[in-house]
């Protein structure tokens, strides 16, 4: 096969799925109200910061010294090597929310949600709201 045909059959499994990024990251309520996220990906991710915003303000910031690997974290938690950078400001539950993730390889994912969406036992996943048991159905088995 020549180069150019082995870099066209790799850019082809690359967008039809076989190895593009997917979504990994959800975001759903604690019994208490407050967000949880969880990578659903195994082994978790190698994670230096995560944040949620409300527009354009900041209501919640983590960071870490060293890059951590994280499965999942609930806002107000600070696990070892954490530092809250900027506390939880609780918004109106119908305020767009947006959590983003960078990661020690440089790729930031967001996760889109408000509060009110994830009432019931949603979970905001990949653009939608899920139930529990549609979310555990996709959720990777490690």
């Amino acid at each position: 096969m020549t180069r150019w045909k082995t870099v066209a059959v790799l850019a082809a499994v690359t967008v039809l799925g076989g190895c593009s990024p997917t979504q990994t990251w959800a975001a759903k309520l604690t019994p208490t109200g407050l967000p949880q996220f969880v990578d659903t990906a195994c082994g978790g991710s190698r994670v230096t910061d995560m944040w949620v915003q409300a527009g354009e303000k900041e209501i919640w910031r983590i960071g870490f010294a060293q890059p951590a690997e994280v499965r999942e974290l609930t806002v107000g938690q600070k696990p070892a090597g954490a530092e809250e950078k900027v506390a939880w400001q609780r918004p109106n539950g119908d305020a767009p929310l947006r959590l983003s993730v960078r990661q020690a390889d440089g790729r930031t994912p967001v996760v889109e949600f408000t509060l009110d969406g994830l009432k019931d036992g949603k979970v905001g996943y990949d653009g939608e709201y899920l139930t529990a048991d549609d979310f555990a159905k996709k959720r990777e088995a490690c």
